[in-house]
């Protein structure tokens, strides 16, 4: 049986997506029909290249009305929907057919599944279904201003399946979500839709507004609205609110109400890995990092058991091996780190993450020369993720480290110039005719905000230049820069004014710890008088994470206990054991409890260093009230 397809999309100022949507899908599809709500950029010039169909339409706040009108364009015998952010797995589009093809009509409409990028980097993947394809057979309409459903004209019931195709979605990083304002646009349509119908899937939609805003107790009060008002718990959008209550009241640090909610849920969603991974992560945000490693373990050692996907799809093996290489790390125990962040790195080679912290760790114990063996042994580097390990070479201040892996073609002409400046910036070597048109101060400054440059490579970079006239203008620019401006006085010690750009200060010192210039730590160090006790604490707390324990702990004791912070504890009391100064330990260590008593680290000092019986009886019951279900306290349980 032959059938067709019609692609139907509304689209709206979408130049830096549509290209990529269109070209995973305009060959497979019969016809492309493209209806714009009132683009003024290159979005139907682009559009243009794939289809003839392209059809304006007056925008009026209704996406429903909008996709009505795209299918009445459509000839196709089915109609298929996606958004100019997305784009088709083309891979399984021809199972997608053929299955289209075996159902013979029984079905009027198909669920897809949609798998999220969000974050800053779309380091984080939600999966939903959705309804996008229907028969196009004048029967079926959309309705609602937004998060639009499908449903039959004369109000029968449509008879649903699964179709076996994947979308994929870029729309909801952060990035994206800002520029767009999507937020504030949805927000207002589905308060619209409020007044008119007020049932749960409007309050679980209004509930994503309000998280997506950073509005915890809002989206918390939205999503009970949501479980309270549902209709059938087996829903998939009721599950999804599951998890996002637990989220949200994780969010707000009510810690034991999550937990409880996750362990009320458990039978209703048996097999799910999300529900264990938010165990996993409440125990990561409250210190509790032996229970955190037992339930990220869980996970990934009984992958057979926790195979139910709700909403993230990366938390049954990305996010728990991320987790335990934060762990490992955050205890030096650098091997187990490397081996689970190359565990992320094996499932995504776009985790920049993962990247960063490899690299970082590599460069603690290896030569350039064996971090290149490494890199090209467990062949990590791809044309797609080329950036984010030069960026990560570049953050240790080793650049030539990506050197083997540019490929010297045209697609990698801007970044090679931008490994030779870096270059120069570090090591003053190089041909600066081979990067000079790179010189220009706009073009620095977005290579600064795109962290290919730091505030320190600018620095030198200036020192450079300051005697070739030609860059003049350049190093003008600089120096009128006044965070620039205030580094050089830090730099050359030309000041004595109280340091208020704290994190200017913080963001050097990192970077040239990272870089081992050790003589220009020592320089930046020198200010450390003009610095309040809030910011010379944090210093210290960077010196001693950078392994200068010494020097850190130095500084610690120039500063009030009031401004320290439960890592500043944590640092001190580890320094003191490591003398042999138990008893001091324990009394910081009993200090800090009672400043944070959320905080497990300290409850476990105490626990495993016990000076009385009173002492270790009260640390005992107070744990086992605030750390509910704990599986490392079980051992203390009489």
């Amino acid at each position: 049986m032959e059938l067709s397809v019609s692609l139907c999309m509304i689209v709206k100022n979408e130049e830096s997506v549509l290209d990529r949507c269109l070209a995973s899908v305009a060959h497979l599809v019969d016809e492309v029909i493209i209806v714009d709500t009132g683009s003024t950029d290159k979005t139907k010039e682009i559009a243009s290249k794939y289809t003839s169909k392209i059809f304006d339409f007056e925008w009026i706040n209704d996406f429903s009305a909008a996709r009505n009108f795209a299918a009445e364009q459509a000839t196709g015998d089915w109609i298929l929907v996606l958004d100019a952010d997305e784009y088709i797995d083309e891979e399984n589009y021809q199972e997608f057919v053929d299955g289209l093809k075996e159902d013979n009509g029984q079905f009027d409409t198909y669920g897809v599944k949609i798998i999220n990028f969000t974050g800053l980097y779309g380091e984080k993947l939600i999966q939903n279904h959705h309804d996008r394809v229907y028969k196009n057979n004048g029967e079926i309409t959309y309705y609602r201003a937004i998060h639009e459903q499908l449903k039959s004209v004369d109000g029968t019931p449509l008879n649903g399946s699964i179709a076996k195709l994947s979308i994929f979605h870029s729309g909801y990083m952060n990035k994206t979500v800002a520029e767009k304002g999507k937020n504030e646009r949805n927000k207002e349509l589905i308060d619209k839709e409020m007044q008119e119908s007020n049932n749960a899937f409007d309050y679980f939609n209004l509930g994503n507004e309000y998280y997506s805003q950073g509005n915890y107790e809002d989206a918390l009060k939205a999503y009970t609205n949501a479980y309270n008002l549902k209709s059938n718990y087996q829903l998939s959008w009721v599950a999804s609110t599951v998890i996002q209550i637990i989220s949200v009241l994780i969010q707000l640090k009510r810690y034991n109400d999550a937990v409880n909610v996750i362990d009320d849920s458990m039978d209703l969603y048996p097999g799910s890995f999300e529900m264990v991974f938010l165990k996993g992560e409440i125990s990561y945000a409250r210190g509790q990092y032996d229970d955190a490693k037992y339930y990220f373990e869980e996970i990934i050692n009984n992958s057979e058991k926790y195979n139910h996907a709700i909403l993230r799809p990366d938390l049954k093996d990305q996010m728990p091996h991320r987790r335990l290489g934060d762990l490992y790390n955050y205890e030096k125990a650098y091997d187990k780190a490397i081996f689970h962040y190359m565990s992320v790195l094996n499932i995504n080679k776009l985790d920049s993450d993962s990247i960063g912290k490899v690299i970082f760790i590599l460069n603690k114990f290896h030569t350039e020369a064996e971090i290149i063996q490494f890199i090209q042994r467990n062949e990590l580097i791809n044309k797609n993720n080329l950036n984010y390990y030069m960026s990560a070479c570049f953050n240790i201040g080793k650049p030539d480290i990506i050197q083997p892996f540019m490929n010297h073609n045209q697609e990698d002409t801007v970044l090679e110039k931008i490994y030779k400046l870096k270059n120069y910036c570090l090591n003053g070597l190089g041909n600066i005719s081979e990067f000079s048109d790179l010189l220009i101060p706009k073009i620095i400054e977005n290579l600064n905000k795109k962290q290919m440059l730091n505030i320190i490579d600018i620095y030198f970079l200036r020192k450079r230049l300051l005697e070739q006239e030609e860059f003049a203008t350049l190093v003008e620019a600089f120096e009128r820069d006044e965070h620039i401006s205030m580094l050089i006085k830090l730099m050359d010690n030309l000041t004595e004014e109280p340091i208020l750009e704290t994190e200017l200060f913080f963001g050097a010192l990192q970077i040239l710890l990272n870089y081992k210039m050790f003589d220009y730590v020592s320089a930046l160090l020198k200010n450390k008088h003009l610095l309040t006790e809030a910011a010379l604490a944090q210093t210290a707390a960077i010196l001693y994470e950078n392994d200068f324990k010494g020097e850190g702990l130095q500084l610690y004791n120039q500063c009030d206990w009031e401004v320290y912070t439960e890592q500043d504890f944590l640092n001190i009391i580890n320094g003191l054991f490591e003398t042999g100064n138990n008893l001091n330990a324990i009394e910081y260590a009993k200090y800090a409890n009672l400043l944070f008593e959320n905080d497990f680290r300290f409850y476990k000092i105490l626990l495993e260093n016990p000076i009385d019986d009173q002492l270790f009886n009260i640390t005992v019951k107070n744990a086992l009230n605030t750390f509910k279900g704990s599986i490392y306290m079980e051992k203390y349980l009489f």
